[in-house]
């Protein structure tokens, strides 16, 4: 079954509210090397509470770290294989927005997300990532190699 193109318009969306889209456009250059028929593994991107540095609630570090992953899982067409788990103390302002787009987002403990899974999270505690980081990511779960 051929799988679903996303829209240019919701990649464009989600990218434009980003303060670092050159990051999550790399991965999304890279991840159209990936031949059509793999997969992404299913995957929960764990957000924890910061260990330091402003929660300002306007702060929006959270959308720009997760952002990367969630397009590669649109751009594949498993926006359902993603969900993203924040802890309640995390500022996080696009949340509704991410949930009004049809991804799956989470408040809770660290005890709850363990409570509620066995999988291992993608834990990502940064304040900010490299393209490096996340096209390392992509190397793990899918070998590809980016041509950086």
């Amino acid at each position: 079954s051929p799988k679903m193109a996303p829209s240019p318009e919701l990649l464009q969306d989600l990218l434009k509210r980003s303060q670092q889209p050159e990051v999550a456009q790399a991965l999304l250059d890279a991840i159209k090397g990936l031949k059509s028929d793999q997969k992404l593994p299913s995957v929960t991107l764990r957000v924890p509470r910061p260990q330091s540095g402003s929660n300002a609630p306007h702060s929006n570090y959270v959308y720009d770290l997760v952002l990367p992953y969630l397009l590669a899982y649109l751009h594949t067409g498993q926006q359902a294989e993603v969900m993203l788990s924040a802890d309640p103390f995390v500022a996080f302002p696009t949340a509704n927005f991410l949930i009004s787009k049809g991804f799956k987002v989470v408040r809770e403990t660290n005890d709850a997300l363990a409570k509620r899974s066995s999988v291992a999270p993608l834990t990502l505690a940064a304040r900010s990532q490299s393209k490096e980081e996340v096209l390392k990511w992509l190397e793990d779960v899918t070998s590809i190699r980016s041509k950086l």
